[in-house]
């Protein structure tokens, strides 16, 4: 495959085209419908960052009428996608954490069996996705660690498996044992189809030999070269003819008619030596197919010669596919055989015109149409990181086209509307409405239900409704706190009743990290400012505590001084309590105390000075 797109199949009908396209980081997987029609299909899915898709593979059961898809990934699982759903709906995991080569469907033992680097292969039930036996190529065959590709054909009445590494095995299931070899090529086989005539053909990775084998043979009985690198092929037959298709790695096709038959080949004339060491006839291609834009309309060199992404054999006509815009695929036909004649027997150039590839045309002949409804994907649009530059502009400018259609049309149906839902208001249950706005993508009808605050009524109205649909619920209520962080506060009565009633449901869905990242990252973010939060609440606490015992110390300490200050005698106050003794004449008693204090120590002081002169006399 060149450029974004990594693998392209069409499914056994050729009604559909599978394709990885590696869309940023990721691997996003599409799946369109050939022919448009009311029932067409045009999904997209992309997987976690996690799950790169190192393979795919359709699974054409004949008791379900709609194809699943086979995603083999990098990490060692298998995811069962199913395009009617856009969802996975079966993981299939094992022990070995290794990446996953080929998964393939057998018709033979209808069952689907798998390989990885490790060599191991493992068979499992397509109807209820379970493992039912696994084994190692290396105990089997001591000289071989891994299988590249798997397919199966019956070989003497019995089921057998090829096991393509470089060379081929055919493996008998019954007998679990090697029944015989084929040689191979060089580098690693990418391709083998088992073909109902008791033979299959073989491509490798960066090989333009592709060697077809017979079954009953372990030679190889014929080889086709291309021109360059084989990187996909398809061969298929109408009445007696048969043709072989290989892209190339410059992205034409290459012909070669009558595969099957060696009287419509058209060999090459090696030396007689070589063809004794070769045994078997090679053959060049026929024709070459190449898409190109026409030459007026050349700007880049990629315009004389756009990449085919993938061929199939569709009666008598050659089905392939290209991208535009690299997403975008598109698809023709050209007839390789009429009336019993091959009509490919030179190289042809198909001119594709930009005026052809509009999308107004786009849309009416490959069923694609970017204004569709149900093609809109809205989770395109929605900023998950990053500053959103649209919080800044005035909230009436966010209003949708629908809403501002409704304000301008003074018609009838709105005053009915509106009264209708005030009526479901006052028997606080809107899951009805509710209902239809998620369904039919409403959004002014979303918007106005999600004005209700009152709690009771948004927990009848999460109760009665459908648990898938809570899942588009959540989505949408994301989607409105990221553009407006200020409405969490409003609509987290919502959040919390989905996950309270509907959560274990919730959590029972495959693939919940993709539905739900959108709301875990507004989350996350909300969360992410708790611990800084409670850090300012302790210091705030700390400092407010510090504030207070500083308070609560310096009262005590006043109050102490104060009490040191006064003298409470109680006799004194029992006294005057009575009206025994008066305030004033305690007061001037209480100054000649004073007084009298002071007189006799002056008294005192003199005695003394007395003694000591006394004293001094006698001693002279």
């Amino acid at each position: 495959m060149s450029g974004p797109v990594l693998h392209s199949k069409f499914d056994s009908k050729n009604a559909h085209l599978a394709s990885v396209i590696l869309s940023l980081d990721t691997h996003q997987v599409q799946v369109k419908s050939v022919h448009p029609s009311q029932a067409s299909l045009n999904t997209s899915f992309n997987l976690d960052k996690s799950n790169k898709v190192s393979n795919l593979s359709w699974i054409s059961t004949s008791q379900d009428s709609v194809e699943l898809l086979a995603l083999c990934l990098e990490n060692g699982g298998i995811l069962v996608y199913s395009p009617y759903t856009n969802g996975v709906i079966s993981e299939l995991t094992t022990s070995a954490n290794v990446a996953v080569l080929d998964f393939y469907y057998s018709k033979v033992t209808k069952t689907g069996w798998s390989c990885d680097v490790q060599g191991s292969i493992y068979e499992w039930d397509v109807i209820s996705f379970r493992l039912l036996r696994t084994f190692k190529i290396s105990e089997i065959v001591e000289s071989v660690e891994s299988i590249n590709r798997i397919s199966s054909c019956m070989y003497n009445s019995e089921p057998h498996l090829l096991l393509a590494s470089n060379s081929i095995y055919l493996f008998n299931i019954k007998a679990k044992q090697i029944s015989r070899t084929f040689p191979g090529h060089i580098q690693p086989i990418s391709s083998i189809i088992s073909l109902g005539n008791d033979m299959f053909i073989t491509s490798a990775k960066g090989d333009r030999f592709m060697n077809l084998y017979d079954l009953n043979k372990s030679t190889t009985k014929a080889i086709f070269v291309a021109q360059a690198a084989v990187t996909s092929l398809a061969i298929g037959t109408c009445q007696n003819d048969s043709v072989l298709a290989a892209i190339v790695e410059t992205g034409s096709v290459e012909v070669f008619n009558g595969p099957l038959s060696d009287s419509n080949a058209t060999p090459t004339t090696p030396s007689r030596k070589k063809r004794k060491q070769v045994g078997a006839v090679t053959h060049s291609s026929n024709s070459t197919v190449k898409l190109s834009r026409s030459p007026n309309e050349y700007k880049n060199p990629q315009d004389a010669n756009l990449v085919i992404n993938a061929i199939n054999i569709q009666d008598d006509s050659l089905l392939f596919t290209w991208m535009e815009t690299g997403t975008i695929p598109f698809f023709d036909s050209i007839k390789w055989t009429e009336s019993g004649s091959y009509l490919l027997d030179t190289s042809k150039t198909i001119f594709k015109n930009k005026a052809d590839l509009k999308p107004s045309q786009s849309s009416s002949v490959y069923g694609h149409d970017v204004a569709a409804s149900k093609l809109y994907n809205e989770s395109h649009a929605i900023v998950n990181d990053g500053s959103n530059l649209g919080d800044l502009e005035d909230q009436s400018d966010d209003e949708t086209l629908a809403e501002k259609f409704d304000k301008l049309a003074m018609n009838k149906q709105q005053p009915q509307r509106k009264k209708k839902l005030e009526e479901n208001r006052n028997g606080i249950s809107l899951s009805i409405i509710l209902s239809q706005a998620l369904q039919n993508n409403d959004h002014a009808l979303l918007e106005t239900v999600l004005q209700t605050r009152d709690s009771q009524s948004i927990q009848n109205t999460i109760g009665r409704l459908n648990p898938y649909s809570s899942v588009i619920l959540l989505d949408r209520l994301s989607e409105r706190i990221q553009r407006q962080s200020s409405r969490f506060n409003q609509l987290n009565y919502w959040l919390k009743w989905i996950l309270v009633i509907h959560g274990s449901v919730i959590a029972s869905l495959p693939n919940l990290n993709q539905k739900l990242y959108s709301l875990h990252s507004v989350l996350a973010k909300k969360a992410d400012t708790l611990p800084r939060l409670l850090e300012l609440q302790g210091r705030l606490n700390l400092l407010y505590d510090q504030s207070s015992l500083k308070q609560d110390l310096s009262k005590e300490t006043k109050v102490e001084e104060d009490e040191d200050d006064v003298e409470y005698i109680e006799d004194l106050d029992d006294a005057q309590f009575n009206g025994k003794i008066d305030v004033d004449e305690l007061g001037s008693s209480e100054e000649s105390e004073a007084e009298d204090e002071v007189d006799d120590d002056d008294d005192e002081i003199a005695s003394i000075d007395e003694l000591e002169n006394a004293s001094d006399a006698e001693i002279e």
